[in-house]
């Protein structure tokens, strides 16, 4: 029996965060990280970046050891960052994700592992008519027959496992969305003829985060996996990993 796989997911609340707050975890980026966030116009977006961005440098060197400035990263060929420490790929795979209020991440060790991870915001306006745009009759189907009320959270739902599968594979929205679907409950992927995929080789987990938040994420991997969720208070984010 092939060993469990442990994913680790990090989330933090930062609605109530304003760009003084920020401004120690500024230290904790690089130049070109810092440059990014000061091409944001508005104050919001910033604080978002900053703060997703140095909570991915502290999980990581809370979980895998190398200091938080050690940390470099890199795009590829789609825009999904890889880590890299001293100049070497680093032995782990990660997905970064943040939305309004939230930023989080998750991670697991061993390199080129397809993972990825997406937060949606619940109080997000959703206009429910683009839903034929984005999902497939099945994934219509079921959000459909969802009482009303709760159709808009069942939207972001089938978003976010969505957006998790196109962010693990690095095609992001080159990806045909129409080419696999998601029963939410519980999350499981289904693939089309045209993408012939094995659903075997994925796992993915959904939760809702303090009831204003969905996040979701998913792996290829086809053995056992355990996920540990860690909320993270904004005070205990400090140079050298997460603080207590």
């Amino acid at each position: 029996m092939s060993a469990t796989l442990l994913v680790r997911v990090w989330t933090m609340r930062v609605g109530g965060l304003d760009e003084g707050a920020t401004a120690p975890w500024r230290d904790m980026l690089d130049d070109a990280e810092r440059q990014r966030a000061e091409r944001f116009v508005f104050a919001r977006n910033r604080i978002e970046f900053i703060a997703a961005h140095a909570l991915l440098r502290a999980a990581l060197a809370s979980a895998f050891g190398a200091p938080t400035e050690a940390w470099h990263f890199v795009a590829g060929a789609h825009g999904k960052p890889a880590a890299r420490v001293g100049g070497a790929p680093a032995l782990l795979s990660f997905n970064l994700s943040h939305t309004t209020g939230m930023v989080g991440l998750a991670a697991s060790a061993g390199s080129d592992r397809e993972i990825g991870f997406d937060l949606e915001n619940l109080a997000r306006n959703i206009d429910l008519k683009v839903a034929n745009r984005y999902f497939t009759p099945q994934e219509v189907a079921w959000l459909a027959a969802l009482p009303e009320a709760e159709r808009p959270r069942g939207f972001l739902r089938l978003w976010t496992l969505k957006e998790a599968f196109i962010k693990a594979t690095g095609k992001g929205l080159t990806q045909d969305l129409a080419s696999f679907w998601f029963v939410p409950s519980p999350p499981q992927i289904h693939f089309t003829p045209q993408l012939a995929g094995d659903a075997a080789d994925w796992r993915f987990e959904q939760r809702i985060l303090d009831g204003a938040f969905v996040a979701a994420f998913g792996i290829r991997h086809r053995g056992p996996i355990a996920v540990r969720w860690t909320a993270v208070d904004p005070i205990s984010l400090c140079r050298d990993g997460l603080c207590s």
